[in-house]
């Protein structure tokens, strides 16, 4: 009899303990299913393709790249999303170097995201629950060169995660693109110099005609592809009286630039390709009045039109 009590015992306690495991089992599997209902449940509405940056060399501030990335939140939790980049490698990109152009990402300014304290090249954006929001981010120059004309670009990926690391969505390719536009400026001026530095002229004054008199002004010019300058002399290369009257007489002139000579007759072009920096060139032009004898007393004047374009 004290066998069979004991054995009795045993199974007793093993029976408390098996009904005691199974109800710890069925909370846990209760706690577990109320998680799953209300996790953040995110969808990817629509994604990027590419974000373009029409990139000017010249301009006080380049235009950023828009990205726009819409999800919906299915859950009934918020989703605290964590964005950053990385390259087709899975290596992490916080910044690229398009054509010698620095590009990062910032958050666009009312969007609702914000840059992460401490970790950097990561976004934070909240979507609350069952709502649908568009993460907006701008692909922004913080590095300006002068980029050869044409497209530079690298390929992406959109990472997007939850504050614990874990990410929600599969990777989403997107490709970064530079485009820089052929353009080619010019500025005179009447000393060298950087562009736009020195006194800008837009008269080029002889005073008193003297035979062999001279003038220097300056073509400044910078352009990010191989250009063309042109020059074409209202007059053929002579200075009309501007008071009318029969017979008037001319008072001729030469003009060289950077050493070549200008044939005023027609339109006058040279090929020029400056280095690629803000400065850019600057490139002596020279006057020189003809032979002044015999002419009428008055004013005489010509007018140079001197443009550049991208070739």
């Amino acid at each position: 009899m004290s066998a069979k009590s004991k054995r009795l015992g045993l199974r007793s306690e093993r029976g408390v303990r098996l009904a005691f495991w199974r109800m710890a089992c069925a909370a846990l599997a209760l706690m577990g299913g109320a998680t799953a209902a209300d996790a953040c449940d995110l969808a990817l509405v629509e994604g990027p393709q590419t974000v373009r940056i029409e990139y000017n060399p010249f301009a006080v501030a380049p235009t950023p790249g828009a990205l726009d990335v819409a999800f919906e939140n299915r859950g009934q939790t918020d989703c605290d999303l964590r964005l950053s980049f990385t390259d087709e490698a899975g290596i992490e990109v916080t910044s690229a170097v398009l054509g010698e152009v620095g590009v990062q990402f910032r958050p666009r300014e009312s969007s609702g995201v914000q840059a992460a304290d401490v970790q950097k090249g990561v976004f934070q954006y909240l979507l609350t629950a069952g709502a649908k929001g568009v993460a907006q981010l701008d692909a922004v120059v913080v590095q300006e060169a002068v980029a050869d004309a044409g497209e530079y670009g690298v390929n992406l990926r959109l990472l997007v995660r939850n504050i614990d690391g874990i990410e929600l969505l599969p990777p989403i390719p997107m490709r970064l693109a530079l485009q820089s536009t052929p353009r080619a400026q010019l500025n005179l001026a009447g000393a060298a110099g950087a562009f736009g530095t020195g006194s800008s002229v837009e008269v080029v004054d002889f005073g008193e005609a003297v035979t062999g008199a001279t003038r220097r002004i300056f073509v400044q010019v910078r352009a990010n592809a191989p250009s063309v300058l042109s020059i074409r002399s209202e007059h053929g290369g002579v200075m009309h009286r501007l008071e009318k009257a029969e017979n008037a007489t001319v008072v001729p002139y030469t003009v060289q630039l950077d050493g070549q000579n200008v044939d005023l007759s027609g339109l006058w072009a040279t090929s020029i390709d400056p280095p690629r920096t803000l400065a850019g060139v600057a490139l002596p032009m020279d006057f020189v009045l003809g032979v002044i004898t015999g002419q009428m007393g008055g004013n005489y004047e010509d007018v140079l039109t001197i443009d550049i374009s991208p070739s």
